[in-house]
């Protein structure tokens, strides 16, 4: 996907200068797209892709919830003869960028003379240790024995490990104690999936499809940087999905057949460092040493070490709470997770979030084609989607003492309730529905696509009945506080939140959009073609901007806050293309094409909110921000001839807007910054993309090479500390106003065939990143590099003991470039 012209990834894939969120999955023509973040549910193998369908600019009126681009996915089928391979690789990083080194040791040296401590440290480079990636796949096809070619079935089947190039070190674990000080690979993925696909021919006339795709991976852990020396600290991610897909193709007659598919999918993720959240380290109490006494530890939990506890309390004498070596793992008080002194990775604590989330919808598909005659071929449609989504995050709390408002130590975590601020959770059933009718009409010197689509969404929730007093667990208005305000307080009666919720909350109508569609394909010659198009697109904001914080629950004491919107409008587009299809010589063609893209009402944050409390303030979601995207693509083409075939992508895009993200405005005004009222670059704003793909073959062996340059994305620069006019700190510069180094890198595959009767043998070496390039995907804003930045300046800060690891260690970003070199050597075996 990333080597097609129009795609950029940064943070995800942006088609045509789209957010990310813009682009609809699909799997067999349906819909697979998990509605909360927009992302692909299913996940499908190469090996069982029979096309891979990209449908960029203006598509037909029979897509939609997409404002970007389609991307389709079709799965292999069974047929009449028994197919099978296996694939297996091994691979690892193979790279010697000190970048990616983790500390070992750091020791101090105090001149006796001067009095200056230095440091003296070393490094290991993990990525020139054997750190492997590990592959298995399998798929089989063919018919169902006994049955006449009825049923055939195609299956396939992979599980994929791969620690990731970015690796710590346990100098501590979270509770504070000494670890291992093992190396310990702080982005590791493992991933089993499989797809299993039934192909029933009942008549000449009508086929069944049943398919199940099944997929679960889990991260042990991710990157965070000031974690690398407490990786115990960092949450554990895990997900999986399952999708059914049961379809039938009738043919009616030779110019009339439908398709009716049904489809049900349920993706489910979870995230914490222990999922049970009661779990906590064994505390012991140590005493420390005095001039009387050595340092000692006990048991408190026991008889004679309670007494002796409580002893201590009475005369004040001081102690501390630690880990018990033989159990110190658990969840530790939120205050651990701190970096024990300025400029150093944290030494203790651990992630208190935890997250559940579940998503599941069922679709129902109908399509209609006929061909009415010569000239006309009509297609119509509609589709029903009913989805079912449920999600609950919380931050862990100290548990308080019975009575008194006082945490309880040492700390003992506890699920917040419901009422509270730093838990969301919400169970929602949305629906969608929509239909298209569109005319492919095909003229003797002209080809026109004219449709009209109706998409109806009804987010089936509520928004808050009053802006100034939204919280039905802790309202500011008396009258919605209690059933008869200004009576004696001793009379007073409460609501309770279910009954607020019936007249502090108000359910939000139904959204309904047409949205037109034209293209014009116009032949010039046999070899060429003029091809114009235009349309209006429709999407439905993620649901995670409809949907969170649902209850609206605000902070009394203060602060600001941001709540979804279930009110939101579609966002929209305007799209406008022309374009040339040309072969210039046999077997060498080019096309080009021209696109601009309007966009309105995009997600953004709506000015704050004041409630009946003026120290609160909150901000929703809201149809606010701006884009517009204007650039050309480029694709060459020489088919396979003479042993030889090449492909070129070349895409000039500028992609400008009001603010890149929903949650941008929302920030810039808590920080007191005023509201964009102009253009700016995006993130995601890369002006030039070129790939280009060389394929070799000479016999039994194929050699290729993909090359990807892409100039740099923008970033919002800023001034060197040192750097003053007239003694006064310069100001900030314009958002976006510069940019990252440009990034190139290069891939190689080759392969190797035998032939070992009726079956083929296959090895295959693949180098990724073939030149170990050390291109940045980010850098400091005062230097616009990745390497190094003016503050601080290393010099001038001073030693201190309780430092983990150096500053030097601290500054250096591994994750602020491409993955380095990947190299994987395997074999393949098929029939």
């Amino acid at each position: 996907l990333e080597l097609q012209a129009g795609i950029v990834r940064a943070g995800g894939l942006h088609i045509r200068g789209g957010r990310s969120g813009e682009v609809a999955y699909w799997v067999d023509g349906v819909a697979s797209t998990d509605a909360f973040s927009n992302s692909p549910t299913a996940v499908i193998e190469n090996s069982a892709v029979q096309e891979l369908q990209v449908i960029s600019g203006t598509f037909n009126a029979e897509y939609g919830q997409a404002m970007s681009g389609i991307i389709n996915i079709i799965t292999k089928d069974g047929g009449a003869i028994y197919h099978g391979q296996f694939k297996g690789f091994v691979g690892d990083y193979l790279s010697s960028d000190d970048v990616y080194s983790v500390m070992n040791r750091v020791t101090a040296v105090t001149d006796s003379l001067s009095g200056i401590t230095t440091l003296n440290s070393e490094a290991e480079d993990p990525l020139l240790k054997f750190n492997p990636t590990y592959n298995l796949e399998g798929s089989l096809s063919g018919p169902v024995p006994g049955l006449k070619n009825k049923l055939s079935f195609f299956a396939n089947a992979r599980y994929y490990a791969n620690e990731g190039y970015l690796y710590g070190r346990e100098w501590f674990l979270p509770s504070g104690l000494p670890g291992d000080s093992s190396l310990v690979p702080m982005n590791p993925l493992e991933r089993w999936s499989a797809l299993g696909k039934l192909t029933w021919s009942v008549t000449p006339s009508v086929k069944l499809r049943y398919s199940l795709n099944l997929s679960r991976w889990k991260n042990d852990r991710y990157w965070n940087r000031v974690y690398k020396y407490v990786p115990g600290g960092v949450p554990y991610s895990t997900g999986d999905a399952q999708t059914h897909l049961l379809s039938l193709n009738h043919v009616l007659s030779s110019k009339t057949f439908y398709e009716l598919k049904i489809n049900h999918m349920r993706n489910h993720y979870e995230s914490y460092v222990h999922k049970d959240a009661n779990f906590t380290p064994k505390w012991l109490v140590r005493v420390p040493e005095d001039s009387m006494h050595p340092s000692f530890t006990f048991d408190p939990y026991t008889a004679e070490g309670d007494s002796l506890l409580t002893m201590l309390q009475q005369y004040g004498v001081q102690y501390d709470w630690v880990a018990d070596p033989q159990q110190p793992y658990g969840y530790v008080h939120q205050d651990s997770a701190r970096t024990p002194i300025s400029y150093s990775f944290f030494r203790s604590g651990n992630d208190l979030n935890q997250t559940f989330r579940t998503t599941a919808y069922w679709i129902g598909k109908f399509d209609l084609t006929c061909q009415v005659n010569d000239s006309h071929q009509l297609k119509y449609g509609f589709e029903a989607r009913l989805y079912d989504l449920s999600y609950d995050s919380y931050t862990l709390q100290p548990k308080k003492a019975a009575g008194r408002d006082e945490e309880l130590i040492p700390f003992v975590p506890v699920v917040p309730d419901v009422s509270n601020i730093h838990r969301n959770i919400y169970r929602r059933n949305p629906r969608e529905f929509s239909t298209y009718l569109q005319d492919k009409i095909e003229l003797v010197d002209l080809i026109m696509n004219i449709g009209l689509r109706f998409d109806y969404f009804d987010a089936n929730s509520v928004v808050p009945a009053d802006p100034a007093d939204p919280n039905i667990y802790n309202p500011f208005k008396d009258e919605h506080k209690y059933k008869n305000p200004g009576a004696p307080d001793s009379l007073l009666q409460e609501y309770t939140p279910d009954e607020r919720r019936e007249f502090m909350h108000k359910k939000v109508d139904p959204k309904m959009q047409f949205s037109p569609r034209l293209g014009i394909a116009y032949p010039i010659t046999d070899r060429g073609v003029i091809h114009f198009s235009y349309g209006h697109f429709f999407q439905i904001p993620e649901f995670q901007y409809l949907y969170a914080a649902p209850d609206f629950k605000l902070n009394s004491g203060g602060g600001y806050s941001i709540f979804g919107n279930a009110d939101l409008k579609p966002q929209r587009t305007t799209q406008y293309e022309i374009g040339l299809q040309q072969e210039i010589v046999p077997g060498l063609g080019i096309d080009v094409t021209l696109f601009y893209r309007d966009i309105r009402d995009w997600v953004g944050a709506s000015p704050l909110i004041r409630t009946a409390r003026k120290v609160v303030s909150y901000s929703v979601y809201e149809n606010k921000d701006y884009a517009n995207v204007r650039g050309v693509t480029l694709k060459a083409e020489r088919r396979y001839r003479n042993n030889f075939s090449a492909k070129l992508d070349y895409t000039f895009q500028v992609a400008e807007g009001t603010y890149s993200n929903p949650t941008d405005a929302f920030y810039a005004q808590i920080n007191e910054n005023e509201q964009r009222r102009n253009l700016i670059p995006l993130n995601w704003d890369q002006r030039h993309t070129l790939n280009a793909q060389l394929l070799y073959r000479l016999k039994t062996w194929n050699f290729s090479l993909v090359g990807k340059y892409r100039t740099g994305l923008p970033y919002t620069p800023s001034f060197a500390v040192a750097e003053r006019v007239g003694g006064t700190a310069l100001s900030a510069l314009p958002e976006n106003s510069s940019r990252r180094p440009d990034i190139f890198s290069v891939d190689l595959y080759l392969t190797k065939q035998f032939n070992i009767g009726a079956s083929e043998l296959t090895l295959f070496l693949y180098a990724y990143n073939l030149f170990d390039n050390r291109a940045a995907t980010a850098v400091y804003s005062d230097t616009g590099s990745p390497d190094y930045t003016t503050n601080p300046r290393f010099e001038t800060v001073a030693y201190n003991p309780v430092r983990v690891s150096t500053v030097q260690d601290l500054y250096a970003r591994p994750e602020w470039f491409i993955a380095p070199r990947q190299v994987q050597i395997g074999l393949s075996i098929g029939f």
